[in-house]
C-alpha cells in the first residue's frame, strides 16, 4: 500500500509541544488579511495565553517565542507559494 503524498511530510510533534502546536494552528485564523500572509498579532497570542492560564513571565515568553518561530517559518513558506 502506498503512502498518500500529504502523509509523506507529516510532522511528529513531541508531546510536550502539542499544546503550542495546536495553539499555532488556532492562532493562524487571527492573521490579518491582505495581499500577503500576515503575522499573527501579539494581541492574539496574549489573549490565547491568558485564556489558557499562561501567565508566568517565563512561560509566556517561551510560548510567544515558539509561536513566533513557527509563524516566521509559515509566512516564509506561504510567500514562496504565491510567487
Amino acid at each position: 500500500m502506498s503512502t498518500l503524498p500529504f502523509m509523506q511530510n507529516k510532522v511528529e510533534v513531541r508531546p510536550d509541544l502539542a499544546f503550542t502546536w495546536r495553539a499555532f494552528h488556532d492562532l493562524s485564523g487571527d492573521r490579518p488579511v491582505g495581499m500577503a500572509v500576515g503575522r499573527i498579532p501579539f494581541t492574539a497570542i496574549d489573549r490565547y495565553a491568558a485564556r489558557f492560564g499562561i501567565d508566568a513571565r517565563d512561560d509566556f515568553e517561551r510560548f510567544m517565542f515558539l509561536i513566533r518561530a513557527m509563524d516566521v517559518a509559515f509566512v516564509e513558506w506561504a510567500g514562496k507559494q504565491t510567487g
